[in-house]
C-alpha cells in the first residue's frame, strides 16, 4: 500500500493506494492524522481495517518533510555531461518547505528566467531518528521512497559569484520548485534495486537511466548527513538526477505550458505542469 494525502470532494483526507484503487481507513478514531504520524506507526496502522474510496479529486504532498536534502552531481553519467570533478564525499543543498509542490500541481515560472531546468529525481523519505548511522545500519533509516522534481533556474545557480561558487539558494528555491508525489512507497512495497528513473516533457523522454549509475549510494547518502545532522521521521534525501537535463543537452527549457512526467519503476508516476506567476509578482 502506497501512502498519500488529498482531497476526496473538499476534504483533505489520509488514504491508500494499490493498484491504481483507493482507500481510507474505517475506524476514525484509531487512524492517523498525518502521513507522518502513519510512518511512525506503520506496524500498528497497516493492520487497520480500510474501505475503498473514490478516486481523490486533487492531491495533496505526500509528507510535508522538516527538512529536504539533495546530493549534487550523485549519477555517473551527470558529471560526464556537466564535465564536473569527482567528488570524494557527497555533497548537498537543501529546500525548504515553500518549494514544495503536491502531484499534479503547477509550478510558477518566475519572472525573468530564461533557463528552468527538469531533474527527475527518487525521494527517499526517513522513518527513524538518528544521528552517526553507519552505511550498513543506514537501510533501518529508511520508510520508504518517492518521485520529485529537482526544479533548478540556471540563470540563478550557474551563474555565481567569485570565489563562491555556484548560487544554490536562488537557484534551486524558487517558489514551487520541488515537486513530489504522487505517494510514498513503503520498502517492504518497493520493488527494490536498480530501479529505473525516466522523465518527459510533453510526452517526450529527456531522462532515462538507473539507480546502478548513482556515484554515492544510498546508505552513503544517509551516513555522511548523519555526521553532524540527526535525522528525522519524515525527513527527504534525494538521489540525484541521470543525465539528460536540459542544461547540458538540448537546452530545450521548460516554459509555462509545458507538462512533466518523472517515472520510477516500482513506485508510480509524478506529474506537474508549468504556469505563469498569475500575479506577476512571485507573491
Amino acid at each position: 500500500m502506497n501512502i498519500l494525502n488529498a482531497y476526496v470532494g473538499s476534504k483533505e483526507t489520509l488514504m491508500l493506494e494499490k493498484n491504481g484503487r483507493f482507500y481510507t481507513f474505517v475506524d476514525k478514531q484509531e487512524a492517523p492524522r498525518s502521513s507522518l504520524e502513519a510512518i511512525m506507526n506503520w506496524d500498528k496502522i497497516s493492520n487497520l481495517d480500510i474501505a475503498e474510496a473514490k478516486r481523490p479529486s486533487q492531491y495533496s504532498l505526500p509528507i510535508r518533510s522538516e527538512k529536504a536534502f539533495l546530493p549534487a552531481v550523485n549519477f555517473r553519467s551527470h558529471s560526464t555531461e556537466t564535465s564536473m570533478p569527482s567528488l570524494k564525499e557527497p555533497y548537498f543543498f537543501c529546500k525548504f518547505p515553500h518549494a514544495y509542490l503536491p502531484h499534479k500541481g503547477n509550478v510558477v515560472y518566475p519572472r525573468g528566467v530564461e533557463r528552468l531546468d527538469y531533474e527527475g529525481e527518487m525521494g527517499i523519505i526517513i522513518g527513524k531518528k538518528g544521528k552517526y548511522i553507519n552505511e550498513k545500519d543506514a537501510e533501518n533509516l529508511i520508510f520508504g521512497y518517492t518521485i520529485v522534481d529537482d526544479i533548478s533556474l540556471r540563470d540563478y545557480q550557474n551563474a555565481g559569484q567569485a570565489p563562491y561558487g555556484k548560487d544554490w539558494v536562488l537557484g534551486k528555491n524558487a517558489d514551487t520548485a520541488l515537486p513530489i508525489g504522487p505517494w510514498i512507497t513503503p520498502k517492504e512495497e518497493f520493488s527494490g534495486f536498480p530501479t529505473t528513473i525516466e522523465t518527459k516533457v510533453n510526452g517526450e523522454v529527456v531522462q532515462h537511466g538507473t539507480t546502478d549509475d548513482m556515484i554515492f549510494s544510498i546508505p552513503k547518502l544517509i551516513s555522511r548527513l548523519s555526521t553532524v545532522i540527526t535525522l528525522s521521521p519524515g525527513d527527504l534525501i534525494t538521489t540525484g538526477t541521470p543525465s539528460g537535463v536540459a542544461e547540458y543537452t538540448t537546452k530545450k527549457y521548460l516554459k509555462p505550458g509545458d507538462e512533466v512526467e518523472i517515472s520510477i519503476a516500482g513506485i508510480g508516476t509524478l506529474k506537474h505542469g508549468i504556469v505563469e506567476d498569475p500575479a506577476g509578482t512571485g507573491s
